[in-house]
């Protein structure tokens, strides 16, 4: 939670309203979190406007799923666990959308900007680190297969492994490089 954040102080009949879709309660707590979950989401979005729009989706998100909250208690860590994750799947797909604008770049070299190229390699720094602190095989065999585009056989002949040890070092390596990716991002986010 945050440290001084004064919660909205709803009334369990005004709960209920706020469930059976009454707008005007629903006003009330937007206008009264989306500040607090803007200014949350804004420190992993690239620009305001992508962090207006996750803002924007957390409020449609929580609105479709009021239902089930269980008491008036449970609107701001329900809105919390929303914009924290829907911040950090919008951080993966701008770092999947950077290498992607990367590897085109090499394509058509004209038509990307400084900018696009400067937030695909601060976003490629911060991927590489991660990679880097995999064991030697599992980091050969992550790179081989997430930029290389070699399938599970490929990498077993190439390595000597059979294609099962192959998946079981990607599949770690990947669930290692998630949870290091989501610990750096909640750093930042919250």
């Amino acid at each position: 939670m945050i440290a001084g954040l004064k919660h909205i102080s709803i009334s369990m009949d005004d709960f209920l309203l706020l469930q059976a879709g009454d707008q005007s309660i629903f006003g009330i707590v937007f206008n009264y979190y989306q500040p607090i979950i803007y200014f949350k989401v804004r420190q992993l979005c690239k620009s305001d406007s992508d962090a207006e729009e996750v803002t924007q989706e957390v409020f449609i998100e929580f609105y479709l799923k009021r239902m089930q909250l269980s008491g008036p208690e449970a609107i701001f860590p329900f809105l919390f666990a929303i914009s924290r994750r829907m911040a950090i799947s919008n951080f993966r797909k701008s770092l999947v959308r950077s290498n992607y604008l990367q590897s085109l770049q090499h394509t058509w070299p004209e038509s990307f900007s400084l900018q696009e190229e400067l937030d695909g390699k601060e976003l490629q720094v911060i991927l590489e680190s991660i990679i880097e602190q995999l064991p030697p095989q599992q980091q050969a065999i992550y790179r081989r297969s997430k930029f290389e585009d070699q399938s599970y056989q490929e990498i077993a002949d190439e390595e000597g492994l059979s294609k099962n040890t192959v998946r079981n070092h990607l599949s770690l390596a990947s669930k290692f490089v998630r949870f290091k990716l989501d610990k750096i991002l909640s750093i930042f986010f919250f």
